[in-house]
């Protein structure tokens, strides 16, 4: 009898202990699906605030290409259109990286706009500023050292 005693108190404690692994895991699945919906979250509004970015650089884009300037523009303005560009003109502005780097985005949309045919007449007026610091502001762009 103390057999069948001690092999039911055996099996209770192993029966208590899998209760407890049961339970702890049961904690960490939750925890993880915490951390998943939060993660997804995060993605929603990143991918939101993508998509609201690339809309605001369009419509910066479109403001210059109907006649607008840049007078009042921010940087962050400038960063916004040349997100847009580089989706627009990949080619173009991946071969403006490529030959002068890293540089600014005021000077990146000048870059952009000689390659669209602008004269330095047409990027001074999207500019606010006359053509021969247009030109000026061209020559100071160095290409990188090939």
């Amino acid at each position: 009898m103390s057999e069948k005693t001690e092999e039911l108190q055996t099996t209770s404690t192993e029966l208590k202990l899998a209760k407890a692994q049961i339970k702890s895991l049961k904690k960490e699945s939750a925890k993880k699906s915490d951390r998943i919906e939060r993660l997804n979250n995060d993605i929603m509004v990143a991918s939101q605030s993508s998509a609201a970015n690339a809309r605001c650089g369009k419509e910066l884009y479109h403001h210059i290409k109907n006649g607008g300037t840049t007078v009042t523009w921010t940087k962050q303005d400038y960063e916004l259109c040349m997100a847009y560009c580089k989706i627009e003109f990949a080619e173009t502005m991946a071969e403006i990286e490529r030959c002068y780097g890293n540089i600014a985005p005021r000077k990146q949309l000048i870059m952009l706009l000689q390659h669209l045919n602008y004269d330095y007449a047409a990027i001074g007026r999207v500019l606010g500023i006359n053509s021969d610091s247009v030109r000026k502001n061209s020559a100071r762009i160095t290409p990188l050292t090939k």
